[in-house]
């Protein structure tokens, strides 16, 4: 998926010491809506607007949270998001638990400590960081190792299918590079539970709910779905890829989030694409967040028991 960004205002920035040239009285920067302070010693000026690069899929949330790294970033050297804030920035999901209007940062000097309202600033030796959409941000890995203290390990799942796939855009990184960038660190918390979710991330995943759905059959005994077996189809004449599959018992599931059931232009591409894998002796199972897990475990285990002994054609 391509990232598409957008120019979108933003309230200006300024330090206290510029208020004065900026024409602003002390008294207007104390009680003036217009200039309240984003952090200590740095405000934003609602009047004088600037424009940022931002994702199109971002919210007011997010364009908030990046002021506010942009404020710290004035005041503070060598600072970047981290942890939650990174990975919300980014675009990575997280458990609503960690939701919040925290800031979550980094920084790489050893010797700076940051005490400010609603932050947290956790240090690093080692540097790892780079600039998305013009913000400081810890690397990829950095904020999958630091999430990995607060998230369990289908949580972490998760937040790795989302670095290596294309949720919100382009793959943060690669599963290789990710997995060989973990095992280059000697010391690392929280080893076993990293790796095990290593071991459980796939590339190509498109969404959170098709990885719960993934780790859900695994944790009731069957096989392991493939992430987008490939079909060739010929009615249609090209290739499909369900969402997970068994490709050996030709089935498939297809997770349908809300934007499948109010898109009428996706509800009709569902149906031919469904259409087109029957005629290919494909079963299609389509998955919602209401259906019974119960009966779609039974459904599942039916066919492929069905296409083990034989059944179908």
């Amino acid at each position: 998926m391509d990232l598409r960004i957008e120019h979108r205002s933003y309230p200006s920035l300024f330090r206290t010491g510029e208020a004065e040239e900026r024409g602003i009285s002390q008294h207007h920067l104390r009680y003036d809506p217009r200039f309240s302070a984003v952090t200590a010693g740095i405000h934003r000026d609602e009047v004088r607007r600037v424009e940022h690069p931002t994702p199109s899929w971002a919210e007011e949330t997010w364009m908030e949270e990046s002021l506010r790294l942009r404020a710290v970033t004035m005041v503070v050297p060598r600072i970047a998001a981290g942890g939650a804030s990174a990975a919300r920035l980014f675009g990575l999901p997280l458990p609503h638990r960690l939701v919040d209007d925290h800031l979550h940062l980094v920084t790489f000097d050893s010797g700076r400590k940051v005490a400010r309202k609603g932050m947290s600033v956790r240090r690093h030796s080692r540097e790892e960081a780079g600039y998305w959409l013009e913000l400081p941000m810890h690397s990829p890995v950095g904020v999958f190792l630091d999430l990995s203290a607060e998230l369990t390990r289908d949580e972490l799942v998760v937040l790795g299918d989302s670095i290596v796939g294309g949720w919100h855009g382009p793959p943060l990184c690669s599963l290789e590079f990710l997995r060989t960038k973990i095992a280059q660190r000697k010391y690392l918390r929280q080893r076993v539970r990293v790796g095990a979710a290593l071991s459980l991330i796939r590339e190509d995943v498109d969404s959170p709910q098709e990885t719960d759905l993934r780790l859900w059959a695994m944790s009731r005994g069957l096989p392991e779905p493939v992430v987008h077996p490939r079909v060739y189809c010929r009615l249609i004449n090209r290739t499909v890829e369900p969402d997970l599959g068994y490709p050996h018992a030709r089935l498939a599931l297809e997770y349908d989030g809300e934007h499948h059931l109010l898109s009428k232009m996706q509800w009709a591409s569902d149906i031919a694409r469904d259409e087109a894998l029957r005629h290919e002796g494909w079963e299609v199972l389509r998955v919602t967040s209401q259906m019974s897990r119960a009966l779609l475990e039974r459904k599942i285990r039916y066919h492929l028991e069905r296409r083990a002994g034989g059944g179908g054609r």
